[in-house]
């Protein structure tokens, strides 16, 4: 069917984030002042931990907001950041465009989710301000036009998710220039560089779905009461690997035992659910044939 990938990631320290047009604070945050007294509901921002704390109880404490949590509660990260924190619904937002540049060391993919916006530039560079060795444009018009007619009249369908995995990975002291663009408000919920690892070719018969956290209930008289909730992904592939590459995925997997990554199902326009990101439910090789091995993976996303 298709070439399995895995995108491990890279973890985005302060050093590794060069510049970015998000600011933080960002308009509308405000910075944590030990010195001031604060009412319920109050929304402060932390530099040093990237992240934004709401009052629980007012008035005055010294303490740092994420060594205070009798006061102060953690609701997530700075808008900068979000994009980073290795969740799924937390975005940096803003308007026009997002410019980040990235140096984080070799890497050789790359994977963006939970998109807004009408196209994103990759540029790499072999060394800060040196070389351009890679350029993409991704267009996240996720449109599938069959005919004229749709030409002419199909809605405008969001591309959110999209990975690379082509990148020169080589160079050890790359810069990584990503520019997100529209003529309206761009967002990013996922941000994430890292090495590729090719897994063996997807089998026919992949399954993919959600589980939604929705809740639904039912009054006496048949009548539904519906709160929306978030949902996750959910994959299941069977993958045939060769005999050859039997300990080097079996380790690489035990390496990401608590480490969410970006599993590729198929690398295709118009299969883009089988991207997820997210942790793996449950992993096994059996040993069938003299030359190749059959794995079977099912991943949790996040």
């Amino acid at each position: 069917m298709s070439l399995m990938k895995i995108i491990k990631p890279t973890i985005i320290t302060d050093a590794m984030l060069a510049s970015c047009t998000v600011a933080e604070p960002d308009v509308g945050e405000v910075l944590w002042n030990g010195g001031a007294a604060y009412a319920v509901g109050d929304v402060r921002i932390r530099t040093t931990t990237h992240r934004k704390y709401e009052r629980k109880i007012a008035g005055t404490s010294a303490a740092l907001p994420e060594n205070d949590p009798a006061n102060w509660l953690d609701i997530g990260p700075t808008n900068q950041r979000g994009m980073f924190d290795r969740k799924i619904g937390t975005l940096t937002t803003a308007a026009g465009a997002i410019v980040t540049v990235l140096r984080p060391g070799p890497v050789s993919g790359l994977g963006m989710l939970e998109l807004t916006g009408r196209s994103v530039s990759v540029v790499m560079k072999d060394a800060p301000g040196g070389t351009v060795v890679y350029s993409r444009i991704v267009n996240l018009d996720g449109s599938l036009i069959g005919s004229i007619y749709e030409w002419f009249f199909a809605d405008y369908e969001q591309l959110t998710d999209f990975v690379l995995t082509d990148l020169p990975q080589h160079f050890g002291n790359s810069e990584l220039s990503i520019t997100q663009s529209s003529t309206t408000t761009v967002s990013a919920g996922v941000l994430l560089v890292g090495k590729v690892f090719e897994i063996g070719d997807t089998e026919y018969g992949a399954t993919v779905g959600i589980v939604d956290f929705s809740k639904k209930e039912v009054d006496q008289w048949g009548n539904y009461d519906v709160l929306e909730r978030g949902y996750s992904k959910r994959g299941n592939m069977q993958v045939i690997t060769a005999k050859a590459d039997f300990n080097r995925i079996f380790r690489l997997f035990v390496s990401l035992r608590a480490t969410p990554f970006i599993s590729i199902g198929v690398d295709a326009l118009g299969f883009e659910p089988m991207i997820n990101y997210g942790f793996y439910k449950s992993f096994s090789i059996v040993v069938s044939y003299a030359t190749e091995h059959l794995c079977n993976l099912e991943t949790e996303g996040l």
